[in-house]
């Protein structure tokens, strides 16, 4: 296993290139001109230093599928098994039933409750589950980003390392040449070997993805004129959803951390419409801060100034002896409990599958 004495961040930057830098990650309020900077604030971008980035440039590397293997190699001691604890069903019917009554009287037309399930992890044992955790990242299913971090105990100041690693399927957005913009709306959600009808024939999946749709277009009106694919279903790993592309050539040059925190949270994690009710919603299914950077914005800066960041979701996080999986699902008038439910479970299940835990 690699060794994790020192701290780490990645992110997938294509097919077969993930960039990654092992080095002290120095927690900034912005990122130096000229030098690489992760960005990885929490789920509200309440943190003030939300930058990160090596006292090294020269650190950051890009590492193809077999360059990550060779450096994250698969253990041969036994593998760590948490024994997770039921999710918490109560959090996400308080979160349905709250959301269900501004959805009848209009005050919103989407919301996404949330939930978690937790596994006891002794600080001892984190960095080796992490190490496990990076030799997947090779074998990830395609149309997945990987991305994550990890702060070895003598950073965090808690007696225990924090990490956070995942595989989304949401880039929030992707800025090329310091104009081109790219992002895309993914809502909707089926097991890919479900069986079932397309999610193209679902009504309530059509809604819940078009308000994603709708809401990414009205935002990136402010750069230049927005042009978007058509809907498809895509499949990314266990789970399949709608998705369409949009792009732009801004009419003005693009700063990284004003198009993350005007894009986040999208109606796919967060609500529709966007305002001051949805935001006191948003508040209180989580009032603790406990979601951490489960839907944050997770990205990553080039010296030149443009970059890549996703939707941090489909992940897993440990900080002070406890893992977490969390999830959320798209809430609207035509939904059902009983099946948002099993999608939240769809979707815990699938990330335990793909990091094996």
């Amino acid at each position: 296993m690699a060794s994790m004495r020192t701290a780490l961040a990645f992110l997938q930057t294509g097919a077969d290139a993930t960039a990654c830098v092992a080095a002290p990650l120095d927690p900034v309020l912005s990122p130096r001109d000229g030098s690489p900077a992760f960005f990885a604030p929490d789920f509200s971008l309440a943190c003030e230093r939300a930058w990160w980035f090596d006292t090294d440039a020269t650190a950051l590397h890009t590492l193809s599928k077999a360059e990550w293997a060779e450096r994250f190699p698969i253990g041969t001691a036994g593998l760590i098994t948490p024994s997770w604890g039921a999710p918490d069903e109560r959090r996400f019917a308080e979160g349905f039933r709250t959301l269900t009554s501004r959805l009848e009287d209009g005050t919103l037309r989407k919301g996404v409750p949330i939930t978690v399930m937790t596994a006891s992890l002794a600080p001892e044992d984190a960095p080796a589950l992490f190490a496990q955790l990076l030799s997947r990242v090779p074998v990830l299913p395609p149309n997945l980003y990987a991305y994550g971090f990890y702060r070895p105990t003598a950073d965090t100041g808690t007696g225990s390392p924090e990490f956070l690693i995942g595989a989304t399927p949401e880039l929030l957005f992707e800025i090329e040449g310091g104009r081109r913009l790219s992002t895309m709306a993914v809502a909707g959600t089926r097991r890919s070997d479900a069986g079932l009808a397309s999610l193209e024939e679902s009504p309530k999946d059509r809604d819940e993805h078009q308000s994603v749709v709708d809401d990414l277009l009205a935002q990136v009106e402010a750069w230049g004129r927005p042009r978007a694919s058509g809907t498809e279903v895509r499949v990314f790993g266990l789970l399949e959803h709608l998705a369409v592309d949009i792009c732009l050539d801004a009419t003005a040059p693009l700063d990284f951390e004003t198009v993350a925190r005007r894009l986040h949270p999208t109606p796919a994690l967060g609500v529709y419409p966007r305002g001051a009710a949805g935001t006191e919603w948003l508040t209180g299914i989580d009032p603790g801060g406990d979601r951490k950077r489960f839907g944050a914005p997770f990205g990553l800066r080039w010296p030149w100034g443009g970059g890549r960041c996703v939707v941090a979701i489909r992940n897993l996080q440990y900080r002070d002896g406890q893992l977490e999986i969390w999830a959320g699902c798209g809430v609207v008038s035509q939904s059902r409990y009983p099946d948002e439910w099993q999608e939240v479970l769809d979707k815990m299940q699938a990330v335990r599958a793909t990091w094996n835990v």
